[in-house]
């Protein structure tokens, strides 16, 4: 619950705002509640109120918002009774309202004319400036696996291990369905290496030589341990691409968000600048 309270302390001074001046009812709609001419529509509560949540946070966000619903339209009528239709409020409101309206057009410029950005830029820009991304810990691929240490097979369990030849690791896949306890397959992605040397019983230092150089075995009096580390990227070292590539993703489709939107801006001036849209009525020329 302390999750959807604060979702609605955040939101609600800014969405009810534009339920403040309702005058006409719509007869088309469901009233719930009205406030000195102006009316909050059941509509309207059920769009606030989020999917997939339980009973008992639906009607607590419905209540609250029907409260401050009330509150904020009282106030607003107490401020318009005391204040009056203030100038400056007004070229405010029709200021946002206008970059309101910018911003969603140009929102929906990028969805339909921008073109997602393409491996190989992804890759070159990686290449370019992997040093500005220092990994702040050691990452590692790898394999874990726990079984009984009763499970049989075991050697041909380690000299599968031992060289991760495709054929190999549907071997190790299967003797795990088989047997193992638990086990991790962290081939293709990258996992922190703290994460992973937890799951053995024995803690192993990030520098100790024998990570890389083949399997490592722990027991206990139940279960055989087995680690097969197949990559290693130390603290300090640029952060592998397959990790980053979604921030690098996010940081080159910003940059070609505000290119594009800046070069249709210049177009468009240009444009009216050309057919003469544009008057100016001072001595300076545009």
């Amino acid at each position: 619950m302390s999750f959807v309270k604060r979702l609605v302390i955040l939101t609600f001074s800014i969405i009810l705002l534009s339920s403040c001046q309702q005058i006409v009812q719509d007869l088309t709609r469901e009233v719930v509640l009205e406030v000195e001419g102006d009316f909050l529509y059941q509509d309207e509560i059920e769009n606030f109120i989020p999917d997939n949540i339980s009973k008992e946070d639906s009607l607590y966000l419905a209540e609250s918002y029907k409260k401050q619903w009330v509150t904020r339209t009282l106030l607003y009528k107490k401020a318009l009774s005391n204040i009056g239709k203030d100038k400056n409020i007004e070229q405010q409101a029709e200021l946002y309202r206008k970059e309101l309206m910018i911003n969603q057009f140009q929102q929906k410029l990028i969805a339909e004319k921008l073109n997602d950005i393409p491996e190989d830029s992804l890759v070159s820009y990686y290449e370019k400036n992997k040093s500005l991304f220092p990994l702040d810990e050691v990452v590692v691929k790898g394999i874990f696996i726990q079984l009984p240490t009763s499970a049989t097979d075991q050697a041909d369990l380690s000299k599968w291990l031992s060289n991760t030849t495709d054929e190999n690791l549907e071997n190790i896949m299967r003797y795990c369905t088989q047997h193992a306890v638990s086990y991790e397959f962290n081939l293709e992605s990258w996992t922190p290496y703290n994460k992973m040397i937890a799951l053995m019983p024995q803690p192993i230092s990030a520098n100790d030589p024998s990570l890389t150089r083949g399997i490592i075995v722990q027991t206990d009096q139940e279960y055989s341990y087995y680690l097969r580390i197949t990559g290693k990227c130390e603290s300090g070292s640029p952060e592998p691409y397959e990790m980053i590539k979604p921030r690098l993703h996010n940081i080159l489709l910003n940059q070609e968000k505000i290119r594009f939107i800046n070069q249709f801006q210049q177009e468009l001036y240009n444009q009216a600048i050309k057919e003469g849209k544009v008057i100016s009525h001072d001595n300076e020329s545009l």
